[in-house]
C-alpha cells in the first residue's frame, strides 16, 4: 500500500463526519493555506529574477488594494472618516510586519521564516492576556512554551546552516508585529467587516510601499516575465484570494477549526522550499516544526476570545 493511498484513507476518515458545507469550508481554508504557504517561494523567485524588496512590496499592495476595491460589494458599509483613519493606522502597523517578513526572506530560507512566523498565534494569546482582553490559562502557557522551544530549535538549526541572525530576528519581528496588529485590530476594528478592514489596511500599505518604490526608482523597472508573474501571484493570489477563501472557510467551519487547518500553510512552505528551492530540512527543523504546530493546535483547543482574521504577512 503506497503512502499516497494511506494519506487518502486518513483524509477520508478524518472528514467522514463532516457535513458537505463543513467539507467545503475545510477545503477553502486549505486552499488559503496553500496560497499563503506559496508566498515565500514566489517571493524568492521574484528576488532571484532581480526584483527588489521595494518593487515586490510596492506592486504587491498596489495590486491587492485595487482588487479589494473591485471585489467590494456595491452599496457596502459606509465608514465614517474617523474609523477609516483608524483602519489606515492599523495598516501602518501592518507595514512593519510586511517589511520585516520580506526583508528576512532576502537572508534566511523560506522554510525557517515560515517556522518562526508561525509562533504568532501563541504570541497573540500572550499579548491579549497582557492587555486584559482574555484570561491566561495553563494550557496557553504550555502551548507558548512548545511554540517558542520549536522556534528556538529551528532558529539555531538555521543559523548553524548559514542563516543570518539578523534575518532570523527580522522573522521574529514580523511575527511579533503581526501579533500586535491582530490584537489591535480586535479592539479598534470592532463593528467593521474583515473585508472592509483588509481593504483599508491594503490601501495604507499600498500608499507607503508604493511611494517608497516610486521615490527609490524601483516601481517601474525592467524585470523578466517570470519575476513579474511571481510579483503578480504574491499580490493577487497570496494576498487577496488567500484572504477571501480563508474568510469563506471560517464562515462554514468556525475560527477555531480554521485556525488549526490553516497551520497546513507551514507544511506547504516546507514542502515547496525543499522541492522547488532545494532547501534542506533537517531533523532539528522537523522537531521544531512539530513543536510549533503542536503548540498552535494545543492553543486552539483552549477556549479563548475569537480573533478577527485579516491580512497575512
Amino acid at each position: 500500500m503506497t503512502a499516497a493511498t494511506l494519506a487518502a484513507r486518513a483524509t477520508r476518515a478524518a472528514t467522514s463526519h463532516l457535513s458537505p458545507a463543513e467539507k467545503r469550508g475545510l477545503g477553502l481554508v486549505l486552499i488559503s493555506a496553500v496560497a499563503y504557504g506559496a508566498m515565500p517561494i514566489l517571493a524568492k523567485w521574484a528576488y532571484a529574477g532581480g526584483a527588489s524588496r521595494e518593487t515586490l512590496l510596492g506592486w504587491r499592495f498596489l495590486m491587492a488594494a485595487a482588487l479589494f476595491v473591485l471585489l467590494a460589494p456595491r452599496g457596502g458599509e459606509a465608514l465614517p472618516l474617523r474609523k477609516r483613519f483608524v483602519l489606515w493606522g492599523l495598516g501602518a502597523i501592518f507595514v512593519g510586519n510586511a517589511y520585516c517578513y520580506f526583508t528576512a526572506l532576502q537572508t534566511v530560507p523560506a522554510s525557517l521564516l515560515s517556522l518562526v512566523l508561525y509562533t504568532y498565534p501563541v504570541i497573540v494569546t500572550l499579548l491579549s492576556a497582557a492587555a486584559g482582553q482574555e484570561a491566561l490559562r495553563a494550557r496557553s502557557l504550555f502551548a507558548g512554551a512548545m511554540a517558542f522551544a520549536g522556534c528556538g530549535l529551528a532558529a539555531f538549526a538555521g543559523a548553524a546552516s548559514g542563516g543570518s541572525w539578523l534575518g532570523i530576528g527580522m522573522a521574529f519581528g514580523s511575527a511579533s508585529i503581526y501579533s500586535i496588529y491582530i490584537v489591535l485590530s480586535g479592539h479598534f476594528a470592532q463593528g467593521v467587516s474583515t473585508e472592509a478592514a483588509s481593504r483599508h489596511v491594503a490601501q495604507a500599505a499600498a500608499a507607503i510601499f508604493g511611494l517608497e518604490a516610486l521615490f527609490k526608482g524601483e516601481l517601474l523597472v525592467a524585470l523578466p516575465v517570470s519575476a513579474w508573474l511571481s510579483i503578480a501571484a504574491v499580490g493577487l493570489v497570496c494576498t487577496v484570494v488567500a484572504l477571501q477563501t480563508f474568510l469563506a472557510g471560517v464562515a462554514l467551519i468556525g475560527p477555531g477549526r480554521a485556525a488549526v487547518a490553516s497551520s497546513f500553510e507551514v507544511i506547504v512552505t516546507l514542502g515547496l522550499a525543499a522541492a522547488v528551492l532545494g532547501e534542506g530540512v533537517g531533523l532539528k527543523e522537523i522537531l521544531g516544526a512539530a513543536l510549533i504546530l503542536g503548540g498552535v493546535a494545543l492553543h486552539n483547543l483552549a477556549p479563548r476570545r475569537r480573533v478577527r482574521p485579516g491580512l497575512h504577512d
